[in-house]
């Protein structure tokens, strides 16, 4: 197991996969900060928090992206057989590249937070009101590594189950911003469940209050997305033929 990771993350190092979504997600974080700061005018905690919190728009569609683009990598340049060959066991394979892509998320997290707070800081220098408090700032590094782990590990599960990369990149964006928040019509309650941006705000720092899920639910639904399709993917790739 240990050297099929090793494996997978020298696959991820050698690719331009990471490269592309860190420099995407750079791009996102910096627009996002630097809107929020400087059209919002943040004055207190709250709000400030706010401006900080990367986690919906940063890290949570270009790392569920990413994992979906990383497990369905080799099926798309048909190079799965080979792998297999090496790797036979059908189950240790995608484990081991959940796994490494899990950890390059989690890099790429770190990454965009210390960006987030290094632009962040220096903006929110100039606005009246409170400071953040060292909690506040390890809600929002906290939070933001939760998010990166959790929705590239759900990318992955994607990936695997559905195989087709253009299928998984498109069904995942028609879900998350439009399929999802309109459940809502039929069940106000439902958004809070299958709306992973959502939770994804709550989890990255911001306050909990009139949102219907806390934080603990909200780590809780991103989690439970994330178990259901790498089970599933899991359980179909046993029973695939390889191409």
């Amino acid at each position: 197991m240990i050297a099929l990771l090793h494996g997978e993350l020298i696959k991820v190092r050698t690719t331009r996969t990471a490269l592309g979504f860190a420099t995407a997600s750079l791009l996102l974080v910096l627009a996002w900060v630097i809107i929020s700061i400087l059209a919002d005018d943040p004055s207190t905690v709250s709000q400030k928090r706010d401006a900080l919190n990367i986690s919906p728009l940063g890290l949570t569609i270009p790392l569920l992206l990413f994992g979906i683009v990383g497990a369905t990598g080799e099926y798309r340049h048909r190079t799965i057989a080979p792998a297999v060959l090496i790797a036979p066991d059908r189950v240790r394979l995608p484990l081991a590249r959940l796994l490494a892509y899990v950890l390059t998320a989690l890099g790429l997290g770190a990454a965009m937070v210390l960006v987030a707070l290094v632009i962040g800081l220096l903006l929110l220098s100039s606005q009246s009101g409170p400071d953040l408090e060292s909690a506040d700032y390890a809600r929002v590094i906290g939070g933001a590594l939760i998010v990166a782990a959790l929705t590239a590990a759900l990318g992955c599960g994607v990936g695997v189950l559905v195989r087709n990369q253009v299928a998984g990149v498109v069904g995942a964006l028609i879900w998350v911003l439009v399929l999802a928040p309109l459940l809502g019509l039929i069940d106000d309650r439902l958004p809070r469940y299958t709306t992973i941006v959502d939770a994804a705000v709550v989890v990255g720092g911001s306050a909990s209050d009139g949102r219907p899920l806390s934080w603990g639910g909200a780590v809780a639904v991103l989690a439970a997305w994330a178990l259901v399709f790498n089970v599933l993917g899991l359980f179909f790739e046993k029973r695939r033929d390889i191409d």
